[in-house]
């Protein structure tokens, strides 16, 4: 396989289809009473509302509350925004190189939607849980020795420590290699899923398949990509700075307006100074996140091409899939 030629293609879809980079974007933002219960509950209320009027306290709640629910709703739809970009990137190239035509964003949206989108999700879950809770489980158990220290004894602490992290450092070395071997699996288990359409199994069958008898190829477009990678996070710092300065200075300034345009209303208390927040914390985020998400997407759409043109790239040489 030409490398070379791959990330040249991959540069050129970039930059010649531009609807690619609203999904892009998408991915930067997303790649987480009965009767005796009642006196309890009020002295509850009581106790962690003191000094507070009970209907302020009541409201209290219910904006704990609300808010709570709406970052549960905005953590489900940026999941879902998440898997219907990714999906829609790999069929918008895939499509782009099969036909030649390309696709609007609201046609990306149309072909992102689909149950690929859905088993893309299943596939994090079933590797990513079971993981997740292997290492968690090792961990556990390489920290046990550190149980010792309850024995009172300086010498069994010590010693238990040491124990802890013998053990812990290979349950991390592990952690990292499995890692790494899951990044190289995950973007053929995601395009058999996709452009093959097949269910969650079989997409992570085939996947693996693939790699292993390409694993060469593959291992150094891996490298190749990692190496992107850093260097794009090296190239973002001084951007980074440069918008930490610039969001500084414009929400500042915004900021100290809108508290003397405040102070002139409310004369004293904290009045001011929370409008000051208000407007300046919000231009100030704004300033930073919208342009460095811009970027990281056009990054991450380079990225998700590159690996779409390898699957097929690989595909095209008679890989079984």
């Amino acid at each position: 396989m030409d490398h070379g030629k791959v990330l040249k293609r991959a540069w050129g879809i970039l930059w010649g289809y531009r609807a690619l980079w609203v999904f892009g974007f998408i991915l930067a933002l997303t790649a987480g009473g009965g009767g005796g219960g009642g006196r309890g509950s009020n002295t509850w209320a009581q106790y962690s509302f003191e000094g507070i009027p009970p209907r302020i306290g009541g409201i209290l709640v219910a904006i704990g509350i609300s808010l709570a629910c709406l970052v549960a709703i905005l953590i489900i739809a940026a999941a879902i925004a998440r898997y219907v970009a990714e999906t829609a990137l790999i069929q918008m190239v895939d499509g782009y190189e099969e036909t030649g035509q390309k696709q609007t964003v609201g046609e990306g949206f149309r072909l992102g939607w689909s149950r690929s989108a859905f088993r893309l999700f299943l596939i994090d879950l079933v590797i990513g849980v079971p993981t997740a809770l292997i290492f968690i489980l090792l961990l556990l158990l390489a920290a046990a020795p550190l149980l010792l220290w309850l024995t009172k004894s300086t010498v069994a602490g010590v010693l238990g420590t040491a124990m802890a992290i013998g053990l812990g450092l290979p349950v991390i070395l592990l952690a990292i290699i499995v890692a790494v071997v899951l990044s190289v699996l995950k973007p053929f288990f995601r395009r058999v899923c996709v452009l093959e359409g097949l269910g969650v199994t079989e997409s992570i069958r085939q996947g693996y398949t693939m790699v292993t008898q390409n694993l060469k190829d593959v291992g150094l477009m891996w490298l190749i990509t990692l190496g992107l990678r850093i260097g794009w996070a090296i190239a973002m710092i001084p951007i980074a700075f440069l918008l930490f300065i610039v969001g500084t200075a414009l929400g500042g300034s915004l900021a100290f307006v809108a508290g003397g345009l405040a102070r002139l209303f409310f004369l004293k208390g904290a009045a001011p100074w929370i409008t000051a927040a208000m407007v300046g914390i919000p231009i100030f985020i704004l300033v930073i996140a919208v342009p460095l998400s811009f970027l990281s997407g056009l990054f991450e759409t380079f990225i998700s091409s590159t690996w779409t043109l390898t699957y097929r790239e690989l595909h095209t040489e008679g890989t079984p899939v």
